[in-house]
């Protein structure tokens, strides 16, 4: 009688963990199976919560990969919707500036061709099919004039540069830094109110930089996962930011490669800083 019943009471949670698994191959990543009780085998407890703990990261893995595609094909649409307005609006005579809508058109011709890059860069990254020329590196001049690029584009931000006069060398791939700081610029002017600070120092043993501004910030539960390529912080983007977060993706593989760390901190209501860390060489 011992042995029936235990046979039972083995066989009846595996014939339920059998039934979540075949449902969770065949795409129903919604099914949960329900707590152990007390007289279940630590083995069953424990594939219970294995199973269910699957089934979560697998469900919220599809949301996320659902919520980047909408945010991509947002980011393809706007530039595409104006691309074609002005462009039927030159074809037939209506448009009111030729000249300016020639360079609208042009502008969002490129805004296209950086989420393509973008696209293509990160597709790269994560199959680890690129290359990198690591060599010691001087990161201030590489970060100054990689600000001074996008200087141009900073509009009503003030965008400033806190560098030291004395070299800080860390071992990176030039262009590949000159990327980082230019994405972590980017993403800050689309996200400052008035002022964005790009500032480098050595602290113990690292090159750190830290991108500051001086926006709305970053809620606490999505700093952890802001450098995520699926991640979105924001379910709808605004006028001025892409919803895919690529540019954050991108630095985190690029400075992954480099052997260094990044993270975002956000005290409430200061903004929001943007941290990388190289060892010095």
């Amino acid at each position: 009688m011992a042995s029936i019943w235990l046979s039972r009471s083995l066989s009846r949670p595996l014939v339920h963990v059998t039934g979540a698994a075949r449902g969770i191959a065949g795409g129903d990543f919604a099914v949960r199976l329900p707590a152990p009780k007390e007289e279940d085998s630590d083995e069953i407890a424990d594939l219970v919560r294995a199973i269910n703990e699957m089934a979560d990261n697998l469900e919220r893995s599809r949301n996320l990969e659902r919520q980047f595609l909408l945010s991509v094909s947002h980011d393809l649409r706007t530039p595409l919707t104006s691309i074609a307005g002005y462009a039927e609006a030159l074809a037939d005579g209506t448009a009111d500036d030729s000249a300016a809508a020639g360079r609208i058109i042009g502008t969002e011709a490129e805004r296209l061709n950086r989420l393509v890059r973008d696209l293509l860069d990160l597709a790269r990254l994560e199959a680890h099919r690129f290359e990198l020329d690591l060599v010691p590196l001087d990161l201030v001049e590489s970060t100054r004039h990689a600000v001074e690029a996008l200087s141009p584009t900073a509009g009503d931000v003030d965008l400033m540069a806190d560098l030291p006069g004395v070299p800080v060398r860390a071992t990176a791939d030039a262009d590949r830094w000159a990327q980082v700081v230019g994405n972590l610029v980017d993403n800050g002017l689309r996200h400052a109110d008035t002022s964005l600070v790009v500032s480098l120092r050595e602290e113990e043993g690292r090159a750190v930089l830290r991108v500051v501004d001086d926006g709305q910030g970053i809620f606490e539960a999505d700093l952890p996962h802001i450098f995520e390529r699926l991640y979105v912080a924001r379910s709808t983007p605004t006028d001025r930011e892409s919803g895919s977060g690529l540019g954050l993706a991108i630095v985190r593989e690029l400075v992954d490669a480099m052997n260094g760390e990044v993270h975002a901190e956000s005290p409430p209501g200061m903004g929001a800083t943007l941290v990388v860390s190289l060892p010095l060489a």
